[in-house]
């Protein structure tokens, strides 16, 4: 499935059936948590712990964390575990647990980002299971309890009609319940931070269809805490309150969501973490993107 099909389509399921994945796909899942450990996850200090035992999880997180508060029950979990609080673990993190979540979706299954914020000492050395570290982060995954209504919105954020040509900073999208995302004017910055990219540049550079389509990466609530500054052959991600934790992490699901745009439209697509030091307390620079 193309990558464009991936960002309009992959919604958060909050309700699972109870019965678990299929042993097949479980294998399949589970292969890739072992690829990802084995390789990045031990370079650069994270591991993605499996949890089969959705029962057990739940019942003792009840209460704890959740989606938006709200414990999510599901019939497993996969942990993200850091080494330690570390901005740059928890981007890393981050990017490989949404591309399991990619993995999952291809599998025709559904899953949901869970935080952990509010956990005690002994709840998080039972999801630990004895490995050193922090977690802060669950996906709950597995077979989605209903298929999707008319009445089940999102926010999808598209750009197929004339409207596209006519408004290039409003925003075309499919009708949602859910907040509406930022236009935009309003997350893309040419040269300088707070510089609007003007639609002209944008369009001349190719890299329109891109930044309209990576608006549809989630965010912890949907407050959409990333912005891109463009750069000459490059661009820079950048999130706005930085001394929010969670924002770390949006920023390592949005280098997912760009890194799979990007290439799908044949742009370089390599980047790196930017440990920035500025010690500006409205944005901080997370990572230099190849375009």
């Amino acid at each position: 499935m193309k990558f464009r099909e991936f960002t309009v389509n992959s919604h958060s399921t909050r309700e699972f059936v109870d019965s678990g994945v299929d042993e097949r796909d479980l294998n399949q899942i589970k292969t890739c948590l072992d690829d990802v450990n084995s390789t990045v996850g031990k370079e650069k200090g994270f591991s993605l712990l499996l949890m089969e035992n959705g029962d057990t999880v739940y019942q003792d997180l009840e209460g704890f964390g959740g989606y938006g508060g709200v414990m999510i029950k599901g019939p497993h979990y996969i942990g993200l575990r850091l080494d330690k609080a570390d901005h740059e673990i928890e981007v890393y993190g981050a990017f490989y647990l949404q591309s399991v979540v990619k993995k999952i979706y291809d599998l025709g299954l559904g899953s949901c980002w869970i935080s952990l914020e509010e956990i005690i000492p002994s709840q998080e050395e039972k999801l630990l299971a004895g490995k050193p570290g922090i977690i802060q982060h669950l996906l709950a995954f597995g077979k989605s309890a209903k298929k999707e209504g008319k009445n089940d919105k999102h926010t999808t954020i598209i750009n197929c009609d004339t409207k596209y040509e006519q408004n290039p900073y409003g925003i075309t999208m499919i009708t949602t319940s859910d907040e509406a995302r930022l236009s935009v004017v309003d997350t893309i910055f040419l040269q300088n931070w707070g510089n609007v990219a003007p639609f002209s540049e944008m369009k001349k550079r190719g890299v329109l269809d891109l930044l309209y389509y990576v608006r549809n990466s989630p965010s912890f609530q949907n407050v959409q805490p990333c912005r891109l500054i463009l750069k000459d052959g490059y661009a820079e991600l950048v999130v706005v309150n930085p001394d929010r934790e969670e924002n770390y992490t949006d920023a390592g699901i949005m280098l997912f969501t760009l890194e799979g745009l990007a290439k799908e439209l044949s742009f370089p697509s390599n980047w790196h973490f930017i440990k920035d030091d500025s010690g500006s307390t409205e944005y901080r620079r997370v990572a230099h993107f190849d375009l």
